[in-house]
C-alpha cells in the first residue's frame, strides 16, 4: 500500500468512527440526569452549580470560565463548582447591583441601549458588526479611556466595600484561583454590565433580545460571540459556553460559527494526527468535512467529548454504546486528555 492509499484509507475510518459516533450524539438528557455517569467531573461540576443556582446558563457560564485558568481541566472544574456553591446566591447570580453612587452603574445602561439600537441588518460583512459592537462595549482590558471600572479606579473608589466585586475579588482569593487573580475579578464586572441593566437580566434575555433584532443566524451568532467575547478572563472560552448553549437548549445560532478550539481539542487532534491540520484546526474540520460530507458539529463535538467525557476504557455517555472515539487510529495511551 503506498503512502497516499494508506492516507486515504485512514482519513475514511476517521469520517466513519465520527459518523458512527454522532449517531449517540450528546444531549441534554446525559448532562442534566443526576443519577448516571457522575463519577465524570464536567458533568458533576455541573449539577452541583445548578442544583445551587438554579440557573441552567450560570451553570455552563461558569465551567467556561473555569477553562480560562490555564490549569488542569478536573481540578479547575471541581475548584469552580466549590466557589459557586460557597458563594452568595445573589452575588453567584448577578443579581446584586452596583452601590447607589458609583461612578459607573449609569454606563452599563448606555451601552447596552446602543447596541441593541444597532441596525444588524444593514450590514452585510460580519466584520462591520464586529466593529460596531467593539465601538460601544469593549472591555478595559483592550479598550483604557476611562469608560469601564478597572484595578485603579476600583482601588481608589469610595463604595468598593459595598461593590458585589469586592464580593467575588473576596471568593477569588478565598478559592486562589490561579494566574492574575486581581484583572479576573472583573470578568464580574464586565458580565454585570452585560446581564444586570434594565434591558437585560439573564442570558434567556440576552439571547431572546438578539433574536428580536435579526433572523440571520450567522449574524446572531457573531453579536452574541462579540459581546461574550469582551468579558475578561474568558474571551474564546465562551465558546465553550455557546456550543453548549445550543447543542443542549437549541439556541438559533450558526454552528459553523461555534468550532471550538480549545487545548483540549487541539491535544486530540494532534495526538491523532488530524487529517489537514498544521496550524488551523477550524480550517482543517471544515475541510475535512466538506471533503467526507461530516458537519462541523460532528467532527467539533467528537473531538470536544474526546477531551471531556472520553477515557480509554470508554465514553461516560454509555459504556455499551459509545466506545473510545479514534481508538483504533492512533496509539492512545489511557490517558485522559
Amino acid at each position: 500500500m503506498n503512502g497516499n492509499s494508506y492516507i486515504g484509507d485512514r482519513e475514511r475510518k476517521i469520517a466513519d468512527i465520527i459518523r458512527e459516533y454522532s449517531k449517540g450524539d450528546v444531549d441534554r438528557d446525559w448532562l442534566i440526569n443526576k443519577n448516571r455517569d457522575m463519577d465524570n467531573v464536567f458533568k458533576k461540576s455541573f449539577n452541583a452549580i445548578w442544583n445551587y443556582t438554579g440557573d441552567f446558563d450560570f451553570s455552563l457560564w461558569y465551567l467556561a470560565f473555569s477553562q480560562s485558568f490555564g490549569r488542569s481541566t478536573d481540578p479547575m472544574l471541581r475548584k469552580m463548582a466549590e466557589m459557586c456553591t460557597s458563594g452568595n446566591k445573589e452575588l453567584i447570580t448577578l443579581k446584586k447591583d452596583f452601590p447607589p453612587g458609583c461612578p459607573y452603574s449609569e454606563r452599563k445602561e448606555e451601552v447596552i441601549k446602543s447596541i441593541l439600537d444597532i441596525k444588524f441588518n444593514e450590514y452585510e460583512s460580519n466584520e462591520e458588526i464586529i466593529k460596531e459592537i467593539k465601538k460601544r462595549y469593549r472591555s478595559e482590558k483592550f479598550y483604557r479611556e476611562g469608560l469601564w471600572c478597572r484595578q485603579e479606579a476600583f482601588e481608589k473608589c469610595g463604595y468598593r466595600n459595598e461593590c458585589p466585586v469586592s464580593g467575588w475579588k473576596e471568593l477569588i482569593n478565598e478559592f486562589k484561583l490561579p494566574n492574575r487573580r486581581e484583572p479576573r475579578v472583573f470578568f464580574y464586572y464586565d458580565t454585570f454590565c452585560l446581564l444586570n441593566n434594565a434591558e437585560i437580566s439573564s442570558f434567556n434575555k440576552l439571547f431572546s433580545k438578539i433574536n428580536a433584532l435579526t433572523d440571520d443566524k450567522t449574524k446572531r451568532t457573531i453579536i452574541i460571540r462579540s459581546l461574550l467575547e469582551q468579558i475578561r478572563g474568558i474571551s474564546t472560552k465562551a465558546l465553550l459556553f455557546l456550543q453548549t448553549e445550543n447543542l443542549f437548549n437549541e439556541r438559533a445560532l450558526d454552528y459553523s460559527e461555534l468550532i471550538f478550539v480549545d487545548s483540549h481539542a487541539v491535544k486530540v487532534a494532534e495526538r491523532i494526527s488530524f487529517p489537514f491540520y498544521e496550524n488551523d484546526l477550524v480550517e482543517a474540520i471544515r475541510e475535512f468535512g466538506k471533503r467526507y460530507n461530516l458537519t462541523t458539529r460532528q467532527i467539533d463535538m467528537a473531538l470536544w467529548e474526546m477531551g471531556f467525557v472520553c477515557t480509554a476504557e470508554g465514553c461516560l455517555h454509555d459504556g455499551e454504546r459509545k466506545k473510545c472515539i479514534f481508538y483504533d487510529v492512533c496509539s492512545w495511551d489511557g490517558k485522559r486528555h
